[in-house]
């Protein structure tokens, strides 16, 4: 029997459909009840409920309007983070002073070491490698620097200016950190008089700042230290940013430290490049949107991760 026939049928038992509007509960009951026992579909039953119950009708009208129909959320998407060197989601590598295999040419960005595992040591390899980077399809390529505080033989030299400090006395081993800061300062100077003498350039730099080498037990030293040196490579209108992870930065710089930078006299976060700890890309994308900087207020532009122990760091832009 057709749907609309059931519908006559109930209307059969209504004076007029405007009348409907006055029935009690009950009536409409008893004539659902009735399709109900002649085996109706639920759909009629349920469109002639409508009719003889316009407020029913008003009621399911108004909940609509307040809730729209549920809808699965779009899968997310990562985006590019404002201001980065790199385009979201694309993978390049990093090579250092010890890199003799390169990755095969088509990857998105390479990231090149100028120095040999600290400050004012040269890597030998950096015009070869940089060569290599520039067949990066996203990217320019861009630089590293390791850096350290002022130990060791490196030190000779290199703590004496641009600021005039009150200097070490012969029987003290502790750098202030006005030497820190001098000597971080200078360390960038060699740095990229070293990449300007090799025909090598970047507009970003990274600083790779790691319990590895040698630092200060008073981070007043250490923050003296990073700040000098992005304070040098400021003068060059080179943007900075730091490579390191929340253990090894508070360990290093404290809980309080927030470097700064200014580019064009303006004033720029300094982005952070999280090292190894994940074993695929999609765990690295992930760590782009859950994670967090290790410096208050500075983006994550570069996540690093590994696929084997032999293989060539990869990283993943944010």
């Amino acid at each position: 029997m057709k749907k609309w026939l059931f519908m006559f049928i109930a209307l059969l038992f209504i004076p007029s459909v405007s009348i409907a509007s006055t029935m009690t509960a009950t009536q409409v009951n008893a004539i659902i009840g009735l399709l109900q026992a002649f085996n109706v579909g639920q759909a009629i039953v349920a469109d002639v409920q409508r009719i003889l119950d316009p407020q029913l009708s008003q009621t399911t009208q108004i909940k609509q309007s307040i809730d729209p129909p549920i809808s699965l959320p779009d899968i997310p998407h990562h985006v590019s983070v404002v201001g980065s060197s790199y385009i979201a989601s694309n993978v390049g590598y990093d090579l250092s002073y010890n890199t003799f295999a390169y990755p095969s040419i088509g990857f998105n960005f390479g990231i090149v070491g100028i120095t040999g595992g600290k400050a004012f040591v040269h890597n030998g390899r950096l015009v070869s490698e940089y060569s290599w980077a520039r067949f990066g399809l996203g990217a320019a390529p861009t630089l590293y620097m390791n850096l350290n505080a002022p130990y060791g033989s490196t030190v000779i030299g290199h703590i004496n200016g641009p600021k005039s400090c009150v200097l070490s006395t012969a029987t003290s081993t502790e750098p202030t950190a006005c030497e820190g800061y001098n000597y971080g300062y200078n360390a960038a100077h060699d740095a990229y008089s070293y990449t300007k003498s090799s025909g090598v350039s970047s507009s970003l730099w990274w600083l790779d700042i790691e319990e590895a080498n040698s630092w200060s037990t008073n981070p007043a030293v250490n923050d003296a230290t990073i700040q000098g040196a992005i304070d040098y490579l400021n003068t060059e209108n080179i943007r900075v940013g730091i490579y390191s992870a929340p253990h090894m930065w508070q360990e290093i710089a404290g809980n309080n430290f927030i470097p700064i930078q200014t580019i064009g006299g303006k004033a720029v976060p300094i982005p952070n490049w999280f090292p190894i700890g994940i074993m695929n890309r999609v765990g690295a994308i992930n760590a782009c949107v859950t994670d967090t900087g290790f410096i208050m207020g500075s983006p994550i532009w570069l996540i690093q991760y590994e696929t084997s122990s032999t293989a060539v760091d990869q990283n993943v832009a944010c």
